[in-house]
């Protein structure tokens, strides 16, 4: 028997995997090619082209087209990694007897899929999401997805224009009404457009179009919150015969010891600063205990259990346990899919966020080799448990 393999590589809110040639999973992408190529088995890897900001069941259907359009045979194993809110996606797909608005016959494609992996994906829900489903959340969602675009584009933003972005985050409750009114005005436009400005035509077009997107639906960021997402997984159950595991992500707390290692560089300061109030953002619900498998994966890296306020500056890291502990990384929301800063000048790496977590290229090859080897056991899995239902 010939297998053939395909994975389906399914982006978190800023979803801008289907733009072109922004790396979101360029890292990712090439490690596992390699990685993958090793087991002799024919594999091809996919960018599943979500929507930002819309439903889980919206973005649920996309991946379902995805699996669609592969055509899945008898012999075919087919793995879904989701990034952030990627994860979300792939367990409602997954769910059995998922009601999708889609004439696909859903449980028949999902018949080849082997195993969920979720990476970084916040599985109880993330505070964040409350903050961007407020105005000034809605405008200060729009410019980051904008910097992270610039950055993993370029490798730079405009000093000013992070300067400017970063300060949102300091204000007070009681003048963000006011903030809003200019943020709808000249503030917005001027920094979309100044961080806009190192595009081409066709690529801002192309961004904008994407950023509208998130401007016209933000349904999904509703849902993210903790409460919504203790009914979710009262209702989302895992499906028998796929493996479903987790890579869970803590940055360092910001700090004095952070603000001192970012150094004299004024960029460095900046990202330090909007890092610091993402990282505040995300912190303190209180989640249950993870299970005994987590504990232990997590006190083996991070020296402790984490505790309510520990995030990777988007998703709390006590969110992210769902299935089976593949790996556990010091590493914030980006660095984990590649995007830290790199050494190597000849295959760079920008890093959007200064958290100083250190994460590094040995930390990211452990992770995807990590990975890998589920999804090699998910398929063997996945044979054991087919011949134990006939």
């Amino acid at each position: 028997m010939t297998i053939e393999r395909h994975v389906l590589l399914i982006p978190g809110f800023f979803g801008f995997a289907n733009l072109g040639d922004f790396a979101y999973w360029g890292p990712v992408q090439k490690t596992l090619t390699r990685l993958l190529g090793e087991s002799g088995a024919s594999t091809t890897i996919h960018c599943v082209k979500t929507l930002p900001t819309a439903s889980l069941c919206a973005r649920a259907e996309r991946v379902l087209d995805t699996i669609a359009s592969i055509a899945p045979g008898p012999d075919t194993h087919i793995h879904l990694i989701g990034h952030s809110t990627g994860g979300l996606d792939a367990r409602l797909l997954l769910t059995p007897a998922v009601a999708l608005d889609t004439a696909l016959d859903c449980e028949a494609l999902v018949r080849s899929v082997r195993s969920v992996v979720s990476i970084s994906t916040p599985h109880h829900g993330a505070p964040i999401a409350a903050f961007f489903t407020s105005l000034l959340g809605l405008e200060f969602l729009r410019l980051l997805s904008a910097v992270t675009m610039l950055t993993l584009r370029v490798g730079s933003v405009p000093l000013s224009a992070l300067a400017e972005v970063t300060a949102l985050l300091a204000v007070p409750d009681k003048l963000v009404g006011n903030v809003t009114a200019k943020l709808g005005g000249a503030l917005a436009g001027q920094l979309y457009e100044q961080l806009l400005g190192n595009f081409d035509e066709q690529r801002r077009d192309q961004v904008t179009e994407l950023l509208e997107d998130v401007k016209r639906d933000q349904s999904l960021l509703a849902q993210l919150a903790p409460e919504p997402m203790d009914v979710f997984n009262a209702a989302a159950g895992n499906r028998p015969g796929v493996r479903y595991g987790s890579v869970v992500t803590m940055a360092r707390r910001p700090g004095m010891d952070t603000l001192r290692e970012s150094g004299i560089n004024a960029s460095q300061q900046i990202q330090h600063a909007l890092y610091f109030g993402l990282y505040h953002l995300a912190a303190g619900y209180r989640y249950p205990a993870p299970g005994r498998q987590y504990g232990e994966a997590m006190r083996g890296v991070f020296g402790e259990l984490p505790n309510a306020d520990a995030n990777d500056g988007i998703v709390p890291t006590l969110s992210q346990p769902w299935g089976t502990p593949i790996a556990a990384a010091v590493a914030d929301h980006l660095d984990i899919i590649g995007h830290y800063a790199g050494e190597d000048p000849a295959d760079p790496h920008y890093d959007w966020l200064t958290t100083q977590s250190h994460f590094d290229t040995d930390g990211f090859e452990n992770v995807w080799q990590r990975v890998t080897s589920f999804l090699r056991d998910a398929e063997a899995g996945a044979e054991s448990y087919a011949r134990a239902a006939t």
